[in-house]
């Protein structure tokens, strides 16, 4: 043992007790700052910042985009994008409200539910098997689907339609107990834990990694490349469609503007997070932090009477030097994930 620590050069010697200071740990570190800033900052700035109602109400406000950024970051680990999940929860926010409306067709909900998530499916696996089967660049398909489905909901229904019933309301406008906890925080937080399992300890989730690292390899080494990015775009549809419907449900309303952030909004999340754009690298928690981020610096910024295009800038802002922090920190040596 002490011949090998004298064989030790001081670099590598340097290197060994920085060891902890690997990419994900700053990343993570960076993010825990972050919303610690915020929350001080914020605290200080307005007395009801921490109060029990605006907090539980800052996690109902990114419950759905907490949602949405799952199935992102799980695209963005292929080395992909998917720039219709705005367009998705619109779509599946207004079909479910069609569906079961008495106005319009009165089905009943479980039906409404059902159509609503079979077609969020079918819209993933048109954009899987395009980029996957066709070859078609992820952005363009992704990006032209969006367009697609924004004109679909402007077909269907230029206006918000109102739906009355408790069963529609149930996933989002929920409460358990006392404190009147939203049940849609608790279904991110079930989520995060199911999708986190999935992607550390399931052959498709070690397939996501493999194929977004290098696919060419992944292809050599026997994995059906094409399946895991089908598969995945099916996921991050359903995701994006079941957001649009506790969104729906939360506001007893299926509106179709709502949702168009969404897709800039979740690659952001998953950025902060520290999902390399490249493919291979981040993880769902990650994803998580930076909803968070995004989510208390918004609520922030209203709190103390900010406009919502110094919150874009504040957020652009944080994620430029969020990128430049992946930038630096894999190029150093000292901050190597193989160290």
């Amino acid at each position: 043992m002490n011949m090998q620590a004298c064989s030790l050069n001081p670099v590598e010697a340097k290197m060994k007790r920085v060891k902890f200071l690997n990419y994900k740990t700053l990343n993570r570190c960076m993010l825990v700052a972050m919303l610690l800033v915020e929350v001080i900052v914020f605290s200080q700035m307005t007395p009801y910042f921490l109060k029990m109602n605006n907090l539980l109400s800052v996690g109902r406000e990114i419950a759905t985009l907490g949602i949405v950024a799952i199935g992102q970051t799980m695209c963005i680990l292929l080395a992909g994008f998917d720039l219709s999940t705005g367009g998705i929860a619109a779509f599946v926010g207004i079909v479910i409200g069609y569906c079961a409306s008495e106005s319009f067709l009165g089905l009943p909900y479980m039906a409404a539910f059902g159509i609503s998530m079979a077609l969020a499916a079918f819209v993933g696996l048109v954009n899987g098997v395009l980029i996957a089967r066709i070859k078609i660049n992820p952005f363009i398909t992704t990006m032209s689907m969006n367009f697609i489905l924004g004109g679909a909901v402007i077909l269907v229904s230029k206006n918000p339609i109102t739906v009355n019933s408790d069963a529609f309301k149930f996933l989002g406008a929920t409460t358990i107990g006392s404190i009147k906890f939203p049940l849609p925080i608790i279904i991110l937080l079930l989520l995060y834990t199911v999708f986190s399992f999935i992607l550390k300890y399931t052959t498709f989730g070690r397939n996501i990694y493999a194929t977004g690292g290098n696919t060419e390899a992944a292809r050599i080494a026997g994995l059906n490349v094409e399946r895991t990015m089908i598969c995945t775009y099916v996921l991050s549809a359903v995701l994006s469609g079941f957001a649009g419907i506790v969104l729906s449900s939360r506001l007893a309303t299926s509106n179709p503007n709502v949702g168009s952030s969404y897709a800039m909004e979740s690659i952001a999340a998953a950025v902060l997070g520290g999902t390399a754009l490249s493919g291979g690298e981040g993880n769902i928690w990650g994803a998580f932090l930076g909803v968070l981020v995004t989510g208390i610096l918004s609520n922030g910024l209203v709190m103390i009477g900010i406009s919502q295009a110094w919150r874009d800038i504040a957020t652009g802002i944080v994620l430029i030097l969020a990128i430049i922090i992946q930038i630096f920190s894999k190029k150093s040596k000292y901050f190597s994930g193989n160290i």
